[in-house]
């Protein structure tokens, strides 16, 4: 989840921020913190072998922080501007997670390191956004990173309106639930979660999850050609990029705890 000041986060308002510290941690179930520090580094292994992080290096200036909040729906999130909450110790282009930190996933094949891969889509933007402006991400996504507008969803609904094989297949489905599983296996080929529906930002963050988990089988995917074509531009995306990367540096990066 990407995050302003004032875009769902009413719940952190008398909340403040536990940064990364020894303090914080001794505060915390040692098996949670345990968790979360193997699955950020996991993550971080991931992207320094795809040439996204190298030791002091791109998305190796990215933290991760365990908040006081607790969860009021997210199970991350990044500000890129942290407004009135830089009082209460939040900085930008940090990945944040709720103290409540689930024991289960909120749904299934959603694990911690899915959320912390997630979350590092958001990270990427904060600290290149100049490359997601590029003609790539329009074209892929529908729309500008920073439109929060559903636009690829109400432009793709628009389309199913005036599609006569989705209006017949419609009606062969005489129940409401024969329809609404109709329409997400639909919805299912245009996007690779439910959730990447919401916005290009979302999409993004949600493709470029599963490309990190599924890179070296993104075959599995070709059975839905849009989602499929979405996946092998992020790996596009993540070539570019890493060729820069590691004309900078090639130093393996580092363990780090949250």
């Amino acid at each position: 989840m990407d995050a302003t000041p004032f875009k769902g986060m009413q719940s952190l308002e008398d909340d403040c921020i536990a940064p990364a510290s020894h303090k914080n941690r001794n505060t915390r179930s040692r098996p949670i913190m345990a968790n979360v520090d193997r699955a950020y580094n996991l993550v971080r292994h991931e992207l320094a072998e795809l040439g996204l992080l190298a030791d002091g290096v791109y998305l190796d200036a990215i933290e991760l922080c365990i908040s006081n909040a607790k969860s009021s729906g997210e199970r991350g999130y990044v500000f890129e501007q942290v407004g009135h909450y830089a009082k209460r110790g939040y900085r930008p282009g940090v990945i944040y997670l709720p103290r409540d930190l689930p024991h289960q996933p909120y749904k299934p094949g959603m694990t911690l390191c899915d959320t912390i891969r997630h979350e590092y889509a958001h990270a990427w933007y904060y600290i290149d956004s100049g490359f997601f402006k590029q003609d790539w991400f329009e074209r892929t996504f529908g729309a500008a990173y920073n439109n929060c507008a559903s636009t690829p969803y109400q432009s793709w609904r628009r389309h199913l309106k005036r599609d006569p094989n989705y209006q017949a297949g419609k009606r062969r489905r005489s129940s409401e639930q024969g329809k609404l599983k109709f329409f997400y296996g639909c919805l299912f080929q245009q996007f690779i979660t439910d959730y990447a529906s919401t916005n290009a930002s979302e999409d993004f963050a949600e493709t470029f999850m599963f490309f990190l988990k599924y890179r070296r089988s993104l075959s599995r995917f070709r059975n839905r050609p849009v989602v499929y074509n979405k996946l092998k531009m992020v790996e596009r995306a993540v070539s570019m990029t890493s060729r820069k990367v590691r004309l900078i540096s090639d130093r393996p990066y580092r363990s780090r705890t949250a």
